[in-house]
């Protein structure tokens, strides 16, 4: 029942993500568009045709935070872990796949990312997609080969699917639409788990960890540009730029205990789901290239706003998700 529930779940991810292709494929801008700057040759001004310059550059920030990471991941996380032999593990059941959703999102916006830089760079439409799309991939699937030799965890085939899933979704924004129609973003609030000592090998001792690992404080959304799915009119003229529409997912009770053989786990937790408004700062238009490229990376967190929570209780509200 549990595997078949976590497929379920999987095939509304994939519905979520088709659906709005279907059905909104219109007004497409070029692809190294890019609003007017105070100041046009502004360093942040997309070329219009390639630069090698800037796409040397672009490559090399791309190596070297993956580098950086990585090697961050290595000695600072997976070193102080119990390591073996590489082995394979289908954690699918676990988490209400609220893991899957966080490689999601990773895969989504280090595709997303790159494919701007290479925007960025001048590189021709298809190129910037791909090589942005392969980076995204396998930047978030690296993370894999570590998870392989750790005894707790294992090398995750659903993991991968995941980072396939936020790859094409970035991908497929901008083969579609040269914007981010549909974007992935996650916000936090603290769970009852934070800082308790029990818990504190599950989910961390500080805000670092908790913000990493507590689950059942993490909300993720999948915001609509509502503005750019609008028929050409008076309505879409006045309708904000910056206000989307975002639904979200999240899930309570997550303690662990998936080796427990009553599995408990199955009656302790259960999944939530939001309807909110959505802030999306990178449509928050400045004349300064540095401040629009700001609003841009930090678009993968949400601002919080009053929300309507659906989950096995009932319907709530919430003026802080």
């Amino acid at each position: 029942m549990q595997h078949a529930t976590a497929r379920l779940t999987c095939f509304f991810l994939v519905l979520f993500f088709s659906l709005p292709y279907v059905y909104g494929q219109n007004g497409a801008r070029p692809f190294h568009y890019q609003h007017d700057f105070k100041n046009p040759q502004s360093f942040f001004q997309n070329s219009l045709q390639l630069n090698p310059r800037r796409k040397r550059a672009s490559t090399f920030i791309g190596l070297g935070t993956y580098a950086v990471s990585m090697t961050y991941l290595g000695t600072a996380w997976y070193s102080q872990e119990d390591l073996g032999s590489f082995h394979f593990f289908d954690d699918m059941h676990e988490w209400k796949q609220m893991d899957k959703a966080g490689h999601i999102l990773g895969g989504y916006h280090c595709t997303r990312l790159m494919t701007d830089l290479f925007k960025w760079s001048g590189v021709e439409k298809k190129q910037a997609v791909l090589a942005g799309s392969l980076y995204g991939f396998l930047a978030m699937s690296s993370i894999e080969v570590f998870d392989g030799f750790g005894e707790s965890w294992g090398f995750s085939w659903p993991d991968i699917g995941a980072n396939f899933l936020g790859a094409s979704l970035a991908a497929g924004n901008q083969l579609l639409w040269n914007e981010d129609r549909i974007q992935l973003k996650v916000s936090y609030v603290p769970s009852v788990y934070a800082g308790d000592p029990d818990f504190e090998y599950l989910f961390g001792s500080n805000w670092t960890e908790w913000i990493l690992k507590d689950y059942n404080g993490h909300t993720m959304w999948m915001s609509f540009r509502v503005h750019s799915f609008l028929p050409e009119g008076n309505f879409r003229n006045h309708y904000p730029r910056w206000l989307n529409l975002a639904i979200g997912y999240g899930a309570e009770g997550l303690q662990g205990g998936y080796d427990d053989p009553t599995k408990a786990y199955l009656q302790r937790e259960y999944r939530q789901f939001y309807l909110s408004l959505d802030i999306d700062v990178s449509q928050i238009h400045t004349r300064s290239g540095f401040l629009n490229t700001l609003f841009s990376v930090v678009n993968v967190v949400r601002i919080p706003l009053p929300t309507v929570q659906f989950d096995k209780t009932g319907v709530g509200f919430r003026a802080f998700q």
